[in-house]
């Protein structure tokens, strides 16, 4: 169909696409789409916006296209399928998605992180090229894609990831005989960007915290998560690992306790030599035996039990007196939206961590911002300095000793006693 004729600004006439549902027109001399998606309540107008654009096209055929491609990536996003067929990179991404959903799972049948980690990761790409027929699809193109992520401020290795994930589905589609393997070949040419060579940022590197500063906040949460802080600094465990604690999961046999946690990092790769098992010793003891009078399948840490705790700290230092105000209990809703739940997960313990880290420096005192993930590290420095390289690994769960170099730093006090004697 041919571009319609131009017309005076501030028209509101439409004109018509037979390919596409709705209709596209001239707003002040730009394009407009006023459509109801599938899936929608009601017809809306939208501005039709090239990638990176502040505003809407004045070019009737880069409208048609950007039309197509809002059309698409609507039907991805709500997990539609405009034709059935996989002909497009929108159509391409929802059926790797399907089986992301299906094949990314724990041993509970319950979905892992990886399928979040895929759709983050094409987003970039469904939204340059949603409508793309998929033979189309090349190796200037993924790299049109990759400086789409660099302009959305990722930072390097996040993007070298998020592009071996496309490559991966890509891969996925040839080996289902969707894609040709010529596809695939030319993508993997494409190779990731190296530091000092491309404009994308370098992330921060995750450092120790020092554990005057751990121990700083302590006072300023519950005991539960004043527990968990306290046993992963003892333990180098993971925070996905503290927080699912349960006492069946514990040996308590023999002088050093050892937790077998029921979900683990590498799990999926199904190695009995790879089995995590964490020791505890008696300072950990002490901090967790209070947790363990519970059920044997229960959590040892509950929102439910730490909410209990600061409602009686609350109590404990309100400056209203008993007479006035509100009662104990007497403000609390019957049926609240939210309610605690029986374990905590990683997002919930690190909002707890940044809480606490809040209150103290609400108390004057001088804080920096730190993570669960930092506790970690700072364990397995201090274990590295205290017994060396190979038990460092030991306890952070490593097999491999280039992995335990990323959690546990340097000890550069023997480098300087060696300096000190023989330099």
């Amino acid at each position: 169909m041919a571009a319609p004729k131009k017309r005076t600004a501030g028209s509101s006439k439409k004109t018509t696409h037979n390919a596409l549902p709705g209709s596209i027109y001239l707003n002040k001399n730009r394009y407009w789409w006023k459509v109801k998606l599938p899936g929608e309540p009601s017809i809306k107008a939208r501005p039709l916006t090239p990638i990176g654009a502040r505003f809407a096209t004045t070019d009737y055929s880069v409208a048609i296209e950007i039309a197509k491609a809002l059309l698409e990536k609507h039907l991805f996003e709500t997990s539609q399928n405009s034709q059935g067929d996989i002909v497009n990179i929108a159509s391409l991404v929802s059926a790797y998605m399907e089986y992301a959903n299906d094949y990314y799972v724990d041993s509970e049948g319950t979905p892992t992180k990886e399928p979040g980690n895929i759709r983050y990761s094409v987003r970039p790409l469904v939204d340059l090229f949603a409508n793309l027929p998929i033979e189309e699809f090349g190796p200037l193109r993924l790299k049109e894609v990759r400086q789409r992520m660099i302009e959305l401020g990722w930072c390097r290795k996040l993007i070298n990831k998020r592009v071996c994930i496309i490559k991966r589905m890509f891969k996925w589609a040839v080996s289902e005989q969707i894609v040709s393997p010529v596809i695939l070949h030319g993508l993997q040419a494409v190779v990731g960007l190296k530091r000092g060579r491309c404009k994308a940022k370098e992330k921060q590197r995750v450092l120790p915290v020092e554990e005057k500063y751990v121990h700083m906040v302590l006072d300023y949460t519950t005991k539960v998560v004043a527990a968990m802080i306290r046993l992963q600094l003892l333990s180098s465990m993971r925070p996905g690992e503290v927080v699912i604690m349960r006492p069946c999961d514990i040996d308590r046999s023999g002088e050093i306790w050892h937790y077998y946690p029921y979900k683990y990092k590498t799990q999926h790769l199904d190695d009995p030599t790879l089995r995590r098992i964490i020791s505890i010793g008696p300072k950990g003891q002490e901090i967790l035996r209070p947790f363990l009078l519970r059920k044997d399948d229960s959590y040892c840490f509950t929102p439910q039990e730490s909410e209990q705790d600061r409602r009686i700290r609350q109590f404990k230092f309100r400056k209203t007196p008993i007479s006035c105000g509100n009662k104990p209990g007497s403000n609390k809703k019957e049926d609240p939206n939210r309610k605690p739940g029986n374990a905590y997960d990683t997002t919930s313990y690190g909002k707890a961590i940044r809480y606490a880290i809040k209150a103290a420096r609400k108390a004057g005192l001088q804080v920096p911002d730190w993570t669960a993930y930092q506790l970690r590290h700072t364990a397995a420095t201090k274990v590295r300095k205290e017994y060396g390289y190979e038990s460092a690994g030991a306890a952070l769960g490593h097999t491999n000793m280039s992995a335990t170099a990323i959690y546990a730093e340097r000890n550069q006090g023997l480098a300087d006693e060696a300096a000190l004697k023989f330099g």
